[in-house]
C-alpha cells in the first residue's frame, strides 16, 4: 500500500524588524535642508504680500480720485482742500466720504464744529480704510493739538499739495504759492476748466505716509520732534496736504547737496513704505507711482495746474 505524504511549506523565520534611528549628523543635515527653505521662500512669500497690500493702496488711491470726481460733478466745483473758517476747521476727507460708501459716518461729523471738537471724537476716531496704505504701520491713532484742545484721530496717509518750495527745481516763481494746486482752500473754489495743464498731468493725492511717527530714508526716528506739524496733521479729518519738497542725500536737508526727490522723509516729502516709489493719483482717477529717481522739475510741475510745463509720461 502506497504511503502518502503531505508537504507542508517552510515555515519562514520570524525575524524582529530593527529600525535604525537618526544619528546627530543626519538630524542636523535635515534642519538644515529646511531652513534653507524657508529662507528661500520666505522673501517670495513677503514679496506676494507686498503686492497685494500695494494693490490695494492703489485701489484706495483711485477711489479717492473717483470720489473728487463724483463731488465736482454733484456740485460743478472741486471739494475744499482746507476749511479754515473758524470753529470749522477740517480738510478734504470729512467731505468727500458719502462717495465712498461712508455716508452714516459723515452723518455722524458735525461740520459746524472743528474736526477735533469733542463732539467729532467719535467719528475721527473710527478707521476708515481707504484713507490708510496697507504697507503703512496700521492702525494708529494720531494725537492732535490745536487751539488748545487734545483730540485723538485714526491715522490716515493721503495728503495733496499745497504747494511747492524749492530754490532750484522747478518754475521758482511759483515757490510757496498756495494756489496753484489741483484743490484749494475756502473761501475760493477751484473748478475743472482751471487746470489746463491736463487732468492726467494734475497730481490730486499722494501719500506722506507713517505720521505722527517720523521716517527718514526708511528708519523710524527716536522722536517726532523733526517731523513738521506733528501736533496738527495725521489724522484722517486734519489738514492732509503739504509744501512739496525734495532733499538732499541725507534725506533732510532741503534741495541737496545730492538728491533725493521720493521717500526721503514724512515731513514735508512725498513718502511711502513701499520700495520703488510712492502711489500717486491724478485728477483724472489714474493712479501711477512715482518713482524714487523722479526728476524734481517733473515732480513740482504735476503739483501745479496751469504752467503747461512738460512732464514726462514716465515718473
Amino acid at each position: 500500500m502506497a504511503r502518502c505524504f503531505r508537504l507542508s511549506a517552510p515555515r519562514k523565520t520570524a525575524r524582529r524588524s530593527r529600525r535604525r534611528a537618526f544619528t546627530l549628523v543626519e538630524l542636523l543635515v535635515v534642519i538644515a535642508i529646511i531652513g534653507t527653505l524657508i529662507g528661500l521662500l520666505l522673501p517670495a512669500v513677503q514679496s506676494v504680500r507686498e503686492s497685494a497690500r500695494r494693490m490695494q493702496c492703489k485701489n484706495n488711491m483711485r477711489q479717492l480720485g473717483l470720489a473728487v470726481l463724483a463731488y465736482e460733478s454733484s456740485k460743478r466745483a472741486m471739494p475744499p482742500r482746507r476749511v479754515m473758517t473758524t470753529g470749522m476747521i477740517r480738510g478734504w476727507a470729512p467731505t468727500l466720504l458719502p462717495f465712498f460708501e461712508e455716508a452714516p459716518l459723515q452723518a455722524q461729523y458735525s461740520f459746524d464744529k472743528n474736526f477735533y471738537d469733542p463732539l467729532n471724537a467719535s467719528v475721527i476716531r473710527t478707521p476708515v480704510k481707504v484713507f490708510t496704505c496697507p504697507s503703512a504701520p496700521n492702525p494708529r491713532e494720531v494725537t492732535v493739538i490745536q487751539g488748545g484742545v487734545t483730540s485723538v484721530g485714526m491715522g490716515g496717509d493721503y495728503f495733496g499739495p499745497n504747494s511747492f518750495s524749492s530754490t532750484k527745481y522747478g518754475v521758482l516763481a511759483l515757490s510757496g504759492r498756495n494756489t496753484i494746486t489741483a484743490l484749494d482752500d475756502t473761501p475760493r473754489v477751484r473748478r475743472l476748466r482751471e487746470i489746463t495743464d491736463g487732468l492726467s498731468k494734475t497730481l490730486l493725492f499722494t501719500e506722506q505716509a507713517g505720521r505722527s511717527d517720523h521716517y527718514v530714508l526708511g528708519r523710524k526716528q527716536p522722536t517726532n520732534a523733526g517731523l513738521s506739524q506733528a501736533t496738527a496733521w495725521g489724522s484722517w479729518p486734519s489738514y492732509q496736504v503739504f509744501q512739496v519738497q525734495v532733499f538732499g542725500s541725507d534725506g533732510t536737508t532741503r534741495d541737496g547737496p545730492g538728491l533725493c526727490t521720493i521717500n526721503c522723509n514724512n515731513s514735508q516729502g512725498v513718502y511711502s513704505f513701499h520700495s520703488d516709489g510712492a502711489e500717486a493719483v491724478f485728477v483724472d482717477a489714474s493712479v501711477r507711482v512715482l518713482g524714487e529717481l523722479m526728476d524734481p522739475n517733473t515732480l513740482f510741475a504735476i503739483v501745479t495746474i496751469n504752467q503747461a510745463e512738460p512732464v514726462a509720461t514716465d515718473f
